[in-house]
């Protein structure tokens, strides 16, 4: 009787630190126009922002569909009273968007409230953007604890213009041109 009692709480024990936060898996739609540019905001299905609910690590991975070449901005940004971050801190550990990483800051402390943020800015991207956030929501070793922690963050895509063949083609024919008027005043 001792070792299956032994043996389910050892089990018991190692399912508990093997737990996780609920991982985020969501495709976004962007919102925009070509001229304007896209922008999306970064949503669990609940809402507005991106809730975790148990404590532990997670690794939240965000789809935006875009075909071209593009220029980006990505922002992450979470808060949590410094008197309960048992059960609101998220911790950024990494964020990448098509395998580029995001800057990830420092905490800083204001008013009792710890902030913590990361970007990238002004990169140069192409095709469907795949943004990972990998932390943890809670204190770092509690696993499994029943939180309100939460982060927010968004996405701006502005178009790259890519020239058509056709300008390719006048461009070559100007400086044909160009070259042919050089050659005929040297002689």
């Amino acid at each position: 009787m001792k070792i299956k009692t032994l043996a389910l709480a050892a089990g018991l024990a190692l399912s508990a630190l093997s737990a996780q936060a609920v991982n985020v898996d969501q495709s976004i739609s962007l919102v925009g126009s070509t001229a304007d540019g896209f922008s999306a905001g970064l949503s669990d299905p609940s809402g507005t922002q991106v809730n975790h609910t148990l404590s532990g690590s997670f690794s939240d991975t965000f789809t935006f569909a875009f075909s071209g070449p593009a220029i980006i901005d990505v922002w992450l940004n979470t808060s949590a009273s410094k008197g309960q971050l048992a059960s609101q801190q998220i911790v950024f550990t990494s964020a990448t968007l098509n395998g580029m990483a995001l800057d990830i800051d420092p905490a800083w402390v204001a008013g009792g409230t710890v902030f913590r943020t990361a970007g990238l800015f002004q990169a140069p991207a192409e095709g469907n953007f795949v943004l990972t956030v990998n932390g943890y929501a809670g204190l770092e070793g509690s696993v499994g604890s029943v939180i309100s922690a939460s982060y927010s963050g968004g996405i701006n895509v502005m178009p790259s213009a890519v020239p058509e063949p056709g300008s390719y083609a006048l461009l070559l024919a100007g400086l044909a041109a160009v070259g042919f008027v050089a050659r005929r005043r040297a002689r």
